[in-house]
């Protein structure tokens, strides 16, 4: 699934956790986050977050952001 845009939401502490994405113009949000990775890449040591979602329309989804 492509998504247009994610929405994100920084807690207390500022760690972002996906709310919503936009798909298709649609809003549709974030049901629930199963399991979230921090994995640090070695070559370039950037940072990444994987987080497995499940939307409310019950779709689960992979949702990636990059520092």
């Amino acid at each position: 699934m492509e998504w247009e845009k994610v929405e994100w939401y920084a807690g207390y502490r500022g760690e972002e956790k996906p709310r919503a994405v936009v798909a298709a113009g649609q809003r549709i949000e974030v049901a629930e986050i199963i399991w979230q990775k921090r994995i640090k890449d070695r070559k370039s040591r950037r940072i990444r977050e994987v987080f497995r979602c499940r939307l409310a329309d019950g779709r689960q989804v992979t949702i990636e952001k990059r520092e």
